[in-house]
Parts: C-alpha cells; sequence; structure tokens
C-alpha cells in the first residue's frame, strides 16, 4: 500500500528541483547565440536555486542591476550632451554586482554540496583571479548540473568534464 502523503512530498521536493544543464550544451547554445543562451542560464539557474533554497537571488535580481549598470551609464554619457563623461564610469558598478553575484552562486553550490555530505567542487576565491575565474565559472556549470542530476537520482553525460577530468574532479583545490 503507497503512502500519499509520503507520495505528495517527494512529488513537491522533485518540483523544487533545478534541470541538469551539462557544460557542453551551456556552452555550445552559448556560442551559437552570441552568449544569449548564457543570460538565460544564469536567469534560470538563479530562480532554480532561489526556489530550492528559499534564500537567493532570484534570475531578476542577480542579472538586471547588471544590465543596467553596464548599458545605460555609458549609454548616456554617449549620447546625452547635459551628462559629463565620466558617469559612463558608473558602468563599473554593474560589473561589481556581477562579481557579487557570481560569489554568492559559487557559495551556494559549495553548500548543496556540503550539506549532502560531499566535499565542496569550488574554490570560491579564484573567482578574482583572471583565467581561474572562467575555470571556476565552468567548473560551476558542470557541478551544478551534477548536484541536480545526483538529486534526481539520474546522470548526465557531460563529454567536456569527461574529456578533462583534472580539471573537472571534484579533489581539485
Amino acid at each position: 500500500m503507497t503512502n500519499p502523503v509520503a507520495e505528495v512530498r517527494e512529488a513537491s521536493t522533485a518540483a523544487l528541483l533545478g534541470q541538469p544543464r551539462p557544460l557542453w550544451k551551456v556552452m555550445l547554445f552559448s556560442a551559437l547565440t552570441g552568449l544569449i543562451y548564457y543570460g538565460y542560464y544564469k536567469w534560470v539557474i538563479q530562480d532554480e536555486l532561489k526556489r530550492y533554497t528559499g534564500s537567493d537571488f532570484s534570475g531578476a535580481i542577480a542579472l538586471l542591476p547588471f544590465l543596467l549598470g553596464v548599458t545605460i551609464p555609458p549609454a548616456l554619457a554617449t549620447w546625452d550632451p547635459d551628462v559629463p563623461g565620466w558617469f559612463g564610469w558608473l558602468s563599473l558598478l554593474g560589473v561589481v554586482w556581477i562579481y557579487v553575484v557570481q560569489f554568492r552562486l559559487y557559495r551556494t553550490v559549495n553548500q548543496l554540496y556540503r550539506e549532502a555530505g560531499m566535499k565542496e567542487p569550488l574554490t570560491v576565491w579564484w573567482l578574482f583571479i583572471p583565467g581561474l575565474n572562467l575555470w571556476v565559472g565552468l567548473r560551476q556549470i558542470h557541478f551544478l548540473s551534477q548536484y541536480w542530476a545526483m538529486k534526481r537520482q539520474d546522470t548526465v553525460a557531460d563529454p567536456v568534464a569527461e574529456a578533462l577530468p583534472f580539471f573537472f574532479s571534484p579533489e581539485l583545490l
């Protein structure tokens, strides 16, 4: 005999889970769309994490300040003669914001792994080192996808990570 309460609880937990998105797909779709897909990816994963954890930034909170920050100040400084030229430098606030969002995202992925009793896969401070920031970003995409697949009791093939096992080892720093 099945337990209807347990089935409802299991169904509601499954509804909170994010969708696994393997690194190869994110890279391919981002390249084909000139990074538009990457913006969509960021928006969606932030919404999924907010729904799942209840405490993360939504996609709108994560991306809109960045997008507005990097587009409006330089556009106004360029096209409005009444706006001083230095105003365009305020776009750096958008860049700072996306670093804040990334820092929180990496911490959240590590927290999910830690709560599942696994080793934290991301070295958060790599975010601030040119070159390593790209690497930790790719690792974040891979390990978040793997986490969602694990929670769904599924596996997701990731040929990029499989071809470069050293770079995507959870044991790496």
